[in-house]
């Protein structure tokens, strides 16, 4: 707890230790004079970070570190503040100062357009936000243009992560940090006031370097430099789990920063910026394209419909899997929401908690109770093995039922590969249906259209632009019978494409990319090629050579699938 008084009015922080902000493999990177990589994985970190509200005011929020004295941001219900200590060692006074008093510039913005993907179907049932998502996130720093100090980077790093973490809360989101690495010899890609330059690039290097040495599900990279014109941030749309899963951001300011990074964060998650009609409780929601002063705190009604239509529609498989409690770097600390070694069950501090089934002072089920969350918990008792408690999406995806034994809804699972899915206009892959008409919204934006086959004619021509396959710098046309599988050509839409650059010839437009690695300008594997065809590795090819047993439950006896 602490306490002052602030405008002639006495207040009381009460405080929660933001445990679990770290992964248990956590490390830390830098490079030395000659280039050689370091990494580290330092010991005894003190973990100084909270979350809290103030006593009697219900739209408060805190994110405060107390490592070298009070250091962080508060709200009350009327005005926003940040605390900092008045000397380097944190004893003695400290200033409290508003926060538009601090940030008066001209407002900055996000660089991504809005572009709308495909959603779900109307009536189609709600399936996520009532279980918790998690994700791993990995920040990439360069050093010259930050302080050079690594005590004081790291210091800088927890404190955007836990403004972060504090965000997400709200819509059942947890955020761990694996790591950040600095660049301390010199930068390993070219950074460029363009936003959209430098994004690529690092998307580039996080494929071809760092996802190979730091396991992470997220990765972002801030800079100092100052990007063109008004742009604070960038990131993909949509591309949480994927080669594209990243964002930079720029501000010279740690709540900024974080505010900055929740910002684009959500951008990966399917969220677009916020529109008139989009509203929440402060006014200004974090999806808003442009950042002000006024520093947001919370995600509006649109932007959780967004986030709830991404998980629900791309399944992000990292997202799903919640890190186990040995994972955590620290013990488990009740009152945190996040059910850890010993807990039963954990709703928050007692003042968050409304769950009748959680002893939120001991995170402890209370008496009689079986269960306090989960799809197969009801009125605190696990539910019969009859409840559907994961209804069927689409063409591709299987109903779960509860067991009768678990309050948890068992592992999602989906149909066997090769099944015909929306009315025979694909086949099922992975759980999804992939198809070109998809593919170029996703692209494009939603008025673009699949291409005539004439531009898909022209795969055979080996460029950049135009090809099947691609060894290091020498890219290989399709076979005849193999164009629809290459590059993805479409037409209309918007001018420039959501991801990569543009290459138009005649009305055929396409994009290409430098990492051989992850083209995301080619045609999707599983997308259908012809009746009963589909890409695999760029060849269009017959279902039972793609997926070996595509006619499984036909062997089946009875009614068995």
């Amino acid at each position: 707890k602490y306490a002052m008084t602030l405008g002639g009015r006495d207040i009381e922080m009460h405080l929660q230790k933001n445990d679990g902000l770290l992964t248990k493999d956590y490390s830390e990177t830098y490079y030395t004079e000659d280039g050689m990589l370091v990494t580290t994985t330092p010991e005894d970190l003190d973990l100084c970070y909270y979350h809290g509200k103030i006593v009697n005011d219900s739209k408060s929020s805190i994110s405060m570190s107390t490592c070298d004295g009070l250091r962080g941001y508060f709200q009350t219900e009327e005005q926003r503040f940040l605390i900092e200590p008045l000397s380097e060692d944190g004893d003695g006074d400290h200033a409290v100062l508003k926060y538009e008093d601090v940030n008066k510039e001209t407002p900055r913005v996000c660089g991504v357009t809005n572009t709308t993907w495909d959603k779900s179907e109307d009536g189609a049932p709600p399936r996520i936000l009532k279980s918790r998502s998690h994700f791993k996130n990995c920040v990439l720093i360069e050093y010259r243009k930050m302080d050079s100090d690594l005590q004081k980077l790291r210091k800088r790093i927890f404190e955007i992560i836990n403004y972060i973490n504090n965000a997400y809360k709200e819509i059942n989101t947890f955020i761990a940090l694996t790591g950040f690495e600095v660049w301390t010899d010199n930068d390993k890609i070219t950074v460029s006031p363009v936003a959209g330059a430098t994004l690529e690039s690092f998307t580039q290097w996080r494929n071809n370097d760092l996802i190979k040495r730091q396991k992470h599900d997220n990765a972002h990279f801030l800079s100092a430099i100052d990007l063109e014109g008004a742009t604070v941030g960038l990131a993909y749309i949509g591309t949480l789990c994927g080669g594209l899963s990243t964002g930079i951001d720029h501000n010279s300011n740690a709540i900024a920063v974080g505010a900055t990074m929740a910002h684009e964060m959500g951008h990966n998650l399917g969220m677009s910026h916020d529109s008139s009609s989009c509203a929440c409780s402060d006014g200004t929601c974090i999806m808003t394209a442009a950042l002000s002063y006024f520093i947001p705190h919370h995600f509006s009604s649109c932007s959780t419909n967004s986030y709830t239509d991404y998980l629900n529609n791309k399944s992000p498989q990292c997202l799903m899997n919640m890190p186990k409690p040995k994972e955590l770097i620290q013990p488990p600390v009740c009152g945190n929401r996040f059910v850890e070694i010993g807990e039963q069950c954990d709703c928050g501090t007692v003042q968050e908690c409304t769950n009748p089934c959680c002893n939120a002072t001991t995170c402890k089920l209370t008496e009689g109770s079986q269960c306090a969350t989960g799809e197969c918990c009801k009125n605190c008792k696990i539910m019969s093995a009859a409840h559907v408690c994961r209804p069927k999406n689409d063409d591709c995806d299987l109903p779960e039922s509860c067991t009768g034994k678990s309050a948890e809804c068992p592992e999602d699972v989906f149909t066997v590969n090769g099944l015909p899915c929306n009315n025979g206009k694909g086949y099922c892959y992975n759980g999804q249906c992939p198809q070109r008409e998809e593919q170029c919204i996703k692209m494009w934006g939603p008025t673009a259209v699949v291409a005539r086959d004439y531009c898909y004619n022209q795969n055979t021509r080996a460029e950049y632009y135009a090809y099947c396959k691609r060894n290091g710098d020498k890219y290989i046309g399709c076979q005849r019978q193999d164009v629809m599988c290459g590059k993805l050509f479409c037409e209309q839409g918007n001018e420039d494409p959501n991801y990569g650059r543009l290459v138009r010839f005649s009305y055929c437009k396409a994009t290409f990319y430098g990492d051989a690695a992850n083209d995301y300008g080619q045609v999707d594997t599983g997308t259908k090629c012809g009746e009963g065809l589909v890409c695999n590795q760029n060849e269009c090819v017959n279902l039972e050579t793609a997926y070996k047993a595509i006619n499984c439950s036909a062997k089946c006896r009875g009614h068995a699938v």
